[in-house]
Parts: structure tokens; C-alpha cells; sequence
């Protein structure tokens, strides 16, 4: 009888615990909550002041720091940032998974980071902080809000949608002559694609040389019909949204990959052939190059981020402010039925350490920043580069202001549609694998065929490496989860 006293004892003191622990943070907002628990993990740690520290993406060292201060402000928690262009933080991170220093506090990278972020063992689940400080994602679209957990765990907050879009030069779109030459061509209306064929028949219409008379008007300059990365580190990201819209997964259950079947030569041949239609250079050019080429005037539609959009309209030396027209992306008709997928090629997000000494500090930060209304200020903030991708942005004014309704409606569309990059570990290995045979095929030296050969070759291989057995467990989670719709090949 007393050991079975004890023993009830210890379970009511353990649920007990539990009902403390998961105990709501008082609040009527998000935001409040965060900073009510800020104060209330202070006030436990008997200080009125704390420092964390922030590994930051080197793009938000404008906008970042206003809102760091306004927390300081706030709560009395200080954080300083240390910058790092995105390509170089994967390799921060990891060395600080061996390293252990816990010099930062904070992680800020990009969605496809997570999965080798925790793997390493350097990151941490947040679901016992937000069982108490009750952030709220119920209007984030499904798929976004799928990258913000690995197995079944929620490890990273965002503010940042990024999922791609399709810009057009609305002023050529509205030439009387082109109008109608194209409709006889073509049989349409000029205007936005609904499939990457027709974005390729647009492309190939509007297309000129300096001097020409272009159905009225003359050039004055070569005007090339597409623009989409065709660069080392950024070409692959966009074969993934298209990929995705043949209604196709990249692995089966078995983690054998599918890339190399119909789908992926025809995503890899869709490629291939849009890009006769770009400048030559378009093999050296990321973004700072390809936005400010659109922003003068030279080319007729590209396909990037979505940020192209506000950039095309303020940016110095721009020729095309008033005159982008946003499009949904293209898709592909899959049994009769056109299927459109975006991707997220980026999209910042927040992790916290394991080895910090503070990471309940470092939460309440990122519940903070990353709700809806900070959130929402952020997107808006004119020195910012986050985008928007809560349906209810769309009835901000300070977001309509800054973005237009004409994008914000589109962008939303895109934000439902968008599924995310190879969501596992090891996804720089399967990216750059990926990478390096699709420049081989867009520059004419292989096949499609061969790319997604040797490309799935070398994908059994990293996962022969990471561990099969693992990788099924990861990948079964994000099929389930729903994070590429109801593709099929599972």
C-alpha cells in the first residue's frame, strides 16, 4: 500500500509539473505573451537585463536591428548579431554542432537548414515553449507551416514566405499589334501562363533585336524573352518548383529516387529549351544581377523571388515601375488537369541553439518577431526583405501599400501552392548533386536524360551515406505530413 501511495503520489507531482509547464503565458496577443514570458524568465533568473546573440543572414542587417532594439526596449533582452552572407552559415552551424561553443543563441538561416540542423544535434525542439506561449500558425498555408518542424517537431519560426513567382512586362503585354499578332499565332491572349509551355511560346514572341521594329515600337535595346536562374547555387532551386507541379514526389517509400522518369527529363528539357530565350550571361548572374537586368528594361518575364516585385518599382534606374505584371507560376497538366507549384527557395528562419544558456529567452524572441502583427510590421518595413504569406496580409494596408494588390492576391496564390526544397538531411549534397548536372545540361553537354541519371545515381549514393534506414523515417514524415500535396510515386 505504500509503495503504491508513493507511487501516485509521484504520478500526480509529475502531471502537476506537466500542467505547470504547459501552463499558458498570460496575454491577449501573441506578441504579448512573448514578451510577458520574456519578463517572467528574467524575473526567474532574479536579472533585469540579458545578452543572447544572433547568427544572422547579412541581407537584414538594415531592417533586423530596429526590431531588436524595440525587444530591448521591451523585455530588457539585448541581442547582438553576428553577420554572415547565406551561403556561408550552413557551414557556421554544423561547425558549431562540433564545436559546442554556445556563442550563439540564435540561428538565422533559410527553411532547407532544419533537417541538418537537428540531425547534428545543434538546434532545439520548441513545442514545450509553445504549449505556453501559444504562437499562432493557423493561417499559414499548410506546406510553409510543414517546414517549420522535422519528424513531427516544431523547431523554427519564419516571417519570410519566399515561395517563387512569374513577373511579365505588362507595358509589351498591352501593345495593340503584339496583342493581336500573338493571338494569331497562338491562339490567345497574351497574358499570364498557365503552363511552362506557354511561358515558353510568350518568351519566344517577346524577343527582339536592338533596332527592330517590335509591332510598333522600336527597340532600343535587345530584349530578351525570359529571365530564370540558370547560376551554380541558384538554377536547381527552380527545377524543383517545376518538378513539382508534374505531380510527382522525388522518392518513393524506399528512398529510391524518382527523378529520373519522365517527369524529371521532361522538367530538366523544359529547362533547357527556355534558355535560348535569355542573355548569354544568365550562366554567371544571381540575383543582384538578374534583378537590376528586368528593372532596366531588358527582358520581357522573369521567374524569381518574390521580391523582384517591389524592386522592379523603387529601385534606382528602374524602367518598369507601374508596369510588372505578377503572375502565378506556371504549371503543368497532369492527366488533364493543370497543377501549379511554387517553391520556397529561401524564406529566413529562426532556430535556437542547444548550446546557448539562455534558449528560453531566445524563444520568446522568435514568437515575438515572427507573429502576426511584429510580423506583419516587418513585411512591410521598406528597408526589409521579408515577404508575405499570411492570407490575411492581403487587408493590411501597410503590405498592400508597400507590394500593390495586383501582387499581394497573386503572391497569396503562390504562397498556397508553395512545397518546400528536399526537406532532409543532407539536402546540400542532394542540391549540389542536382546542381552540377543540370549546368551540364544547360549548357548543352549532356543529355536531359543523362542529368537525371547521373543525378539520381549520385542521390542513392548521399543516402547510402546518410543512412537509408533514417532518411525513409524523414521522408515518410514529410509525405504524411502533406508538404507536396497529393503527388504521387509514394
Amino acid at each position: 500500500m505504500l509503495k503504491r501511495g508513493v507511487a501516485g503520489a509521484i504520478v500526480l507531482l509529475v502531471a502537476a509539473v506537466g500542467v505547470a509547464q504547459a501552463q499558458t503565458v498570460p496575454g491577449a496577443t501573441v506578441e504579448e505573451r512573448a514578451v510577458n514570458g520574456a519578463k517572467a524568465y528574467l524575473k526567474k533568473l532574479g536579472v533585469e537585463k540579458l545578452d543572447l546573440t544572433m547568427m544572422m543572414v547579412s541581407l537584414f542587417a538594415k531592417a533586423q536591428p530596429k526590431y531588436l532594439h524595440e525587444w530591448e526596449k521591451l523585455t530588457g533582452i539585448r541581442i547582438k548579431t553576428i553577420e554572415y552572407g547565406y551561403t556561408e552559415i550552413p557551414a557556421k552551424i554544423m561547425a558549431d554542432a562540433v564545436a559546442k561553443t554556445g556563442q550563439y543563441d540564435i540561428y538565422n538561416h533559410q527553411m532547407y537548414m532544419l533537417p541538418d540542423a537537428v540531425e547534428s544535434g545543434v538546434v532545439i525542439p520548441l513545442d514545450d515553449y509553445a504549449a505556453r506561449g501559444k504562437p499562432y500558425f493557423d493561417d499559414i498555408p499548410k506546406t510553409l507551416r510543414n517546414e517549420m518542424s522535422y519528424k513531427g517537431k516544431l523547431y523554427t519560426f519564419f516571417t519570410d514566405g519566399d515561395q517563387t513567382i512569374l513577373a511579365l512586362r505588362k507595358d509589351l503585354l498591352d501593345l495593340p499589334q503584339a496583342r493581336a499578332a500573338f493571338k494569331a499565332k497562338f491562339g490567345r491572349e497574351p497574358g499570364c501562363p498557365d503552363t511552362w509551355k506557354q511561358w515558353e511560346e510568350l518568351a519566344s514572341f517577346f524577343n527582339g533585336k536592338k533596332g527592330e521594329n517590335f509591332h510598333g515600337m522600336t527597340l532600343e535595346k535587345d530584349l530578351y524573352g525570359a529571365q530564370e536562374y540558370r547560376s551554380r547555387e541558384f538554377g536547381y532551386r527552380w527545377w524543383q518548383g517545376r518538378f513539382s507541379s508534374k505531380n510527382k514526389l522525388m522518392f518513393d517509400r524506399t528512398m529510391k529516387p524518382l527523378i529520373d522518369g519522365p517527369e524529371g527529363i521532361e522538367t530538366t528539357r523544359e529547362m533547357v529549351s527556355l534558355t535560348k530565350y535569355m542573355p548569354q550571361d544568365i550562366f554567371g548572374w544571381g540575383t543582384p544581377q538578374n534583378y537590376p537586368f528586368f528593372a532596366q528594361g531588358n527582358s520581357f518575364s522573369i521567374a524569381t523571388f518574390p521580391s523582384i516585385v517591389g524592386y522592379a518599382q523603387k529601385a534606382q534606374g528602374t524602367v518598369v515601375s507601374g508596369k510588372v505584371l505578377s503572375c502565378v507560376v506556371p504549371g503543368s497538366l497532369v492527366k488533364g488537369k493543370l497543377v501549379r507549384r511554387s517553391v520556397q527557395p529561401a524564406g529566413t528562419n529562426y532556430m535556437v541553439s542547444k548550446y546557448g544558456k539562455h534558449p528560453e529567452a531566445a524563444y520568446w524572441f522568435l514568437q515575438w518577431f515572427t507573429g502576426p502583427e511584429v510580423g506583419n510590421r516587418a513585411v512591410s518595413d521598406p528597408d526589409g526583405f521579408w515577404d508575405p504569406f499570411r492570407p490575411g496580409q492581403v487587408n493590411d494596408q501597410r503590405i498592400v501599400a508597400k507590394y500593390g494588390e495586383q501582387y499581394m492576391k497573386v503572391t497569396m496564390e503562390n504562397a498556397k501552392i508553395a512545397v518546400p526544397m528536399v526537406p532532409l538531411q543532407g539536402n546540400r549534397e542532394y542540391f549540389d548533386a542536382l546542381d552540377v548536372n543540370l549546368q551540364e545540361a544547360f549548357h548543352g553537354r549532356i543529355t536531359p536524360e543523362d542529368a537525371m541519371k547521373r543525378t539520381a545515381r549520385q542521390w542513392e549514393k548521399i543516402t547510402e551515406d546518410i543512412g537509408r534506414k533514417k532518411q525513409i523515417e524523414a521522408w515518410k514524415s514529410v509525405v504524411q505530413a502533406g508538404s507536396y500535396f497529393d503527388a504521387q510515386g509514394y
